[in-house]
């Protein structure tokens, strides 16, 4: 990753090139590599696949090129977390829920923590009402202007201790792939946390992680390393 500056404020740029038998393909492929939500990056279609008379693809597949590039100062990162802060205060108002929230910036990104002691609503099934009501906030921002950090959205903690379960499940299933000498291909998970489990087995030299399949049964693959 290269370090730009523009105005005095840094950019954080990285680039990754993929290839594939569709475009969706090796957009996904690219944002699994990079590890950051689709709206973080700027994607360039280098090549369509190609069809042969018959219409089936032919060997010419498509190439992508992903840039994450950044350009957040505080000040923008601040103005997120105000509007932020006034659209989760209007749903909450329309739904007549009385849980408290609190808004923090963090490393560039808007975090909305809400606590309540009936979550379950708000989580939803898997944590799908968690990631709707994220992605509805982010698609509201976008609408306004382009220029917004990331907002996430936490409950009672669940994405936090979600995420250290599924990094406990990773390096167990990677013990046992090293251990038997066998593959083993986990549940269908959403894309976060496919992304999860490639970044918590990212450092190991025994073994290596793939995604396959079609959305939404999605999963991932753990293997030896060769």
């Amino acid at each position: 990753m290269q370090n730009y500056y523009l105005g005095g404020r840094r950019i954080m740029k990285r680039v990754t090139e993929q290839v594939a038998k569709t475009v969706e393909e090796a957009v996904r492929k690219g944002l699994e590599e990079l590890k950051v939500p689709k709206d973080y990056v700027k994607i360039e279609v280098l090549e369509e696949p190609s069809k042969s008379v018959m219409g089936f693809l032919s060997s010419n597949l498509a190439r992508v090129r992903l840039i994450v590039d950044r350009k957040l100062d505080d000040a923008t990162v601040q103005a997120t977390a105000q509007k932020a802060d006034a659209i989760v205060s209007k749903v909450f108002e329309i739904m007549k829920d009385e849980s408290k929230y609190d808004i923090k910036n963090k490393d560039g990104k808007v975090e909305v923590i809400i606590s309540n002691k009936d979550s379950a609503h708000l989580i939803g099934y898997k944590g799908r009402t968690i990631e709707a009501f994220q992605s509805t906030i982010n698609s509201i921002l976008q609408k306004d202007t382009e220029e917004n950090a990331k907002v996430f959205i936490e409950v009672n903690d669940y994405k936090k201790n979600k995420e250290e379960k599924l990094k406990n499940l990773a390096n167990k299933m990677a013990d046992n792939v090293v251990r038997f000498k066998k593959i083993i291909k986990l549940e269908p998970m959403s894309a976060y946390e496919r992304m999860i489990v490639h970044t918590a087995l990212s450092g190991r030299k025994d073994i290596e992680t793939e995604s396959i399949g079609e959305e939404p049964r999605r999963r991932i693959m753990i293997k030896i390393r060769r």
